[in-house]
């Protein structure tokens, strides 16, 4: 008996509910809204209606999300992912509910989705209206910017939401969709291991790339690309920089655009034994993440050459050091080096570091333009047909900020403008 009273449970009294889960008890008393729920509830009212969602919808692209563990951006993705044609957006909507108010208020409890200082109608002590807010400010949001089509009267529609049940993994009502991931970020923000403004910053993202809106530019875009199928490379070269030189955001373009060579010239077997390495997330570090720099090749998951990407810097001495770190933890890299947009900075105390970093570490160091970094990499296709690489090339880039290679260009930030500065440049 007292086995079963160890597993996870939930004890419903007339004045409170008590979660038991791995060891731990939690409390959430019944009754009129208390004052300091009253007063977090005006703070978040408040911040809505002053154009906080708004606000982080235009930074959106700007946002750090840097505090973001892996498995916090695993579970906002599979849970974007679980929505269907018949189910999952109201699990969304929720979640993005329950991030903005944490994102205001982080001390709210957002398990507790009712509250009213009424008395004759059920509360938590410490919960608040959610129903109210969605009403007010989230689903409006939602709707007005083509994120989540939900119906307008708002999420609580769905009463299997407004269950009168705290929200945790013993909700027992009937919930269609990802439930398990949306369950597994409500414990993620209430543990404090999910920070909740990085994450409600990238499920906009997340949303904002599936979007009935972008997916019709992003088919644009693709369509247009068939244009230039007989384009010469060259000519391609030159539309592909003139995007990363124009468009906004550019350092993230200029490493897309790179990576995009090495795709197209993988799908042409131009690579021999090597395999480009998916696209790392934007701000992440690459050094947490085993990398050595943001476009690999790898032979048997072993790095053997990696670039950066370093739009608007010429001058590379602290990258070098950075370099140097990494380096000596593998040291089976043969090739490794910089790219630049412009001419680099080839001051004696870079070129001096470089080659003592080089006999260091026996890797082979290389600072590069643009220019002489395609040309190094084309190198490898001696003889092959430069024409359809072209093509092939531009298609990666577009398919990749289209959202449509999430395997190997996993670009979880909004590619609205992306996508918009290339049909511009294509068309």
């Amino acid at each position: 008996m007292a086995a079963d009273r160890d597993k996870k449970h939930l004890d419903i009294y007339e004045d409170r509910y008590e979660l038991h889960q791995e060891g731990d008890t939690t409390v959430f008393h019944v009754g009129p809204q208390s004052q300091a729920a009253q007063k977090r509830y005006a703070r978040i009212n408040a911040a809505l209606s002053h154009g906080y969602l708004e606000e982080r919808f235009r930074s959106v692209s700007k946002a750090d999300l840097s505090p973001l563990s892996e498995n916090n951006k695993t579970l906002l993705r599979n849970m974007v992912d679980g929505i269907t044609s018949e189910a999952g957006r109201a699990l969304v909507g929720l979640a993005f509910l329950q991030l903005t108010i944490k994102s205001v208020a982080p001390e709210q409890n957002i398990r507790l989705h009712k509250g009213t200082p009424r008395r004759g109608s059920f509360s938590w002590v410490e919960g608040i209206s959610m129903r109210t807010i969605d009403a007010n400010y989230i689903t409006p949001f939602l709707r007005e910017h083509g994120l989540l089509n939900l119906n307008s009267y708002g999420l609580f529609m769905t009463r299997s939401l407004a269950e009168n049940y705290p929200y945790t993994s013993l909700y027992k009502a009937d919930m269609r969709g990802p439930f398990k991931e949306w369950i597994a970020i409500v414990d993620a923000l209430e543990s404090d291991t999910m920070p909740p403004e990085p994450a409600l910053c990238y499920l906009m993202g997340l949303l904002q790339n599936r979007s009935e809106h972008f997916q019709k530019l992003a088919e644009h875009a693709c369509d247009l690309v068939e244009k230039h199928r007989q384009d010469g490379f060259s000519k391609i070269e030159r539309l592909l920089t003139t995007f990363y030189n124009s468009t906004e955001y550019s350092a993230r373009a200029f490493e897309v655009t790179m990576h995009g060579l090495l795709q197209a010239m993988g799908e042409l077997c131009l690579l021999g034994r090597s395999a480009v390495v998916p696209l790392s997330q934007m701000r992440s570090a690459n050094k947490k993440h085993g990398n050595i720099g943001d476009i690999e090749l790898t032979e048997n998951r072993i790095i053997v050459e990696s670039w950066d990407a370093k739009y608007g810097k010429p001058y590379l001495r602290d990258e070098l050091e950075e370099l140097r770190d990494k380096l000596l933890t593998h040291p089976d890299c043969r090739i490794a080096g910089f790219v630049v947009d412009s001419d680099v900075d080839l001051r004696t105390d870079i070129v001096k570091r470089k080659e003592e970093i080089e006999t260091e570490t026996a890797t082979r160091i290389m600072l590069l333009s643009f220019e002489q970094w395609v040309d190094y990499e084309l190198e490898r296709s001696t003889g092959a047909n430069k024409a359809p690489l072209g093509y092939h090339w531009l298609k990666a880039v577009v398919e990749s900020f289209a959202q449509k290679r999430l395997t190997l260009a996993p670009i979880d930030e909004p590619c609205d403008a992306w996508i918009g500065g290339l049909i511009r440049i294509l068309s």
